[in-house]
């Protein structure tokens, strides 16, 4: 019951920081949606459910890759590790009114891996992330288990 009360209060935390962020003219909203973000993000294993390819707005393809075998963490302390075994850091940031998450790891042969997601939406069990890439927007729905 605790764990379905946390999940209430974030939800509900979620829904007034995104309707004061309309309102609102604070040079505080960004760091209080950053501090939430960070909050939501944190401490739970992210399973990729399916990725969809969107081109000209019309969706090209919806692929069910990963189904539960690939995952991402997000941990408290700022530092990531995914099923690939790529592990490093990651920090959020607000531009232009979007929250985005940046990610800098190595892979296990070490390798340099950068990236940076822009959250589409994010709950206490659902995460939405997209990135652009010469017109074709690619967004990857995870789910936390």
């Amino acid at each position: 019951m605790n764990n379905k009360f946390n999940t209430y209060i974030y939800t509900i935390i979620v829904a007034v920081v995104i309707s004061t962020s309309f309102s609102a003219c604070s040079k505080d909203t960004p760091a209080a949606q950053v501090d939430l973000s960070y909050k939501m993000l944190s401490d739970k294993t992210w399973f990729l459910d399916y990725v969809e390819t969107i081109n000209g707005g019309i969706i090209k393809t919806r692929s069910y890759l990963g189904q539960s075998t690939y995952f991402i963490n997000f941990l408290n302390d700022k530092t990531t590790l995914d099923s690939d075994g790529a592990k490093g850091t990651y920090s959020i940031e607000v531009a232009n009114g979007k929250i985005l998450i940046k990610v800098n790891a190595k892979s296990i042969g070490g390798n340099v891996i950068t990236y940076e997601y822009k959250v589409e939406s994010m709950g206490a069990k659902v995460l939405v992330m997209s990135n652009d890439n010469n017109g074709t927007t690619n967004k990857f729905y995870y789910s936390a288990k």
